[in-house]
């Protein structure tokens, strides 16, 4: 049943209409990740796996998990996300960083560009970064913010 789900979402893709402002949402094991369709330059199966690829690089998503794949004209998971946390706050281009873990930073493709072993107290310019939407994960809390 997941099979035919998922070809018919692929039939879809064929026929919509690629606008800047619509995704291909991926729910999987209780998370929800939105790529950009333009960027989308194919999806394929392979090995139990659906692979999408993109310009930015390839993602994959074991079969086995997968919930469902639908085509949305917003990233709602990113919309989400709080633009402030407890232990994460971004201003005038720093992040500023409460405790010790890594920190991990994704585009809105959900690729990783940045990851970081970080400090209590640890401040983190991201001049590095092209402006943006990202999403910043440290421990069980992520963010998102705008560069």
């Amino acid at each position: 049943m997941k099979t035919k789900n998922i070809l018919a979402a692929l039939l879809l893709m064929v026929s919509a209409n690629m606008m800047a402002d619509n995704y291909l949402t991926i729910t999987y094991s209780g998370s929800e990740q939105n790529i950009s369709l333009p960027t989308v330059q194919k999806i394929t199966f392979e090995e139990g796996f659906v692979v999408v690829t993109t310009s930015e690089g390839k993602h994959s998503y074991p079969i086995s998990i997968l919930d469902k794949m639908s085509f949305t004209e917003s990233a709602d998971a990113i919309k989400a996300l709080p633009e402030q946390a407890e232990n994460l706050t971004f201003k005038n281009g720093t992040l500023s960083v409460k405790g010790d873990g890594f920190l991990r930073i994704y585009n809105t493709a959900g690729a990783l560009v940045s990851i970081a072993n970080v400090k209590e107290g640890a401040n983190v310019s991201l001049d590095n970064l092209s402006t943006g939407v990202y999403i910043v994960r440290m421990g069980d809390k992520a963010i998102k913010i705008r560069k």
